[in-house]
């Protein structure tokens, strides 16, 4: 008998158990178009795919692992992990906060963090703190001299009494929306030069 490859046999049992495309994909938590792609063979399966599929379909883990190793891929350089700090640091356009603590409940709760994916949490934390410690203080001093009414500097009187006011928490966000998106594409170029 001719072994069949991961995406066949999970193909296979999928019409088997006489499950859709979209069955699967919503009994594993998954996207349908992952599904499609494991099928077909155009997307290496990741470790946790492979756990959902292999439960929904109810094939041991083992039988799915074993003759097909090299289809399977581990995240050695947690990539896909710091790829996902990026984007949930891009939670701050909801609310500046948010940038900061999402990715640190991530970096907090994840488990076997390398010295990769530290730095590039701790540049995050940075980042967002600075900004939020800018923002604070910024909106702090418009809120001191707008209840104590003390006059503010000449300067600094004309950039709140203008358009310019706008100007400063716009280059937070500038500055963040930049900062995210050199670094993710680094991650990238890392990823496809390895």
């Amino acid at each position: 008998m001719e072994s069949q490859t991961v995406n066949q046999l999970i193909k296979q049992s999928r019409k088997i158990k006489g499950l859709t495309q979209q069955d699967l994909a919503n009994q594993a938590g998954l996207s349908l178009r992952t599904v499609q792609r494991i099928e077909k063979g155009t997307e290496e399966i990741s470790g946790f795919s492979l756990r959902q599929i292999s439960q929904v379909l109810e094939i041991p883990l083992e039988q799915l692992i074993m003759p097909n190793v090299n289809q399977i891929s581990i995240d050695k350089n947690q990539s896909g992990s710091i790829k996902a700090l990026y984007l949930a640091s891009l939670t701050f356009l909801v609310n500046p906060l948010l940038g900061l603590l999402v990715p640190a409940i991530m970096g907090y709760t994840k488990q076997n963090k390398d010295a990769r994916y530290s730095k590039h949490l701790k540049k995050i934390i940075v980042i967002h703190a600075t900004g939020l410690l800018f923002l604070a203080s910024f909106l702090g001093y418009l809120l001191a001299a707008n209840f104590f009414h003390f006059q503010l500097p000449a300067f600094l009187g004309y950039i709140f009494n203008s358009w310019l006011f706008l100007l400063i928490p716009l280059c937070y966000y500038v500055v963040i929306i930049i900062f995210t998106t050199i670094n993710y594409i680094r991650i990238i170029r890392s990823d496809t030069n390895q």
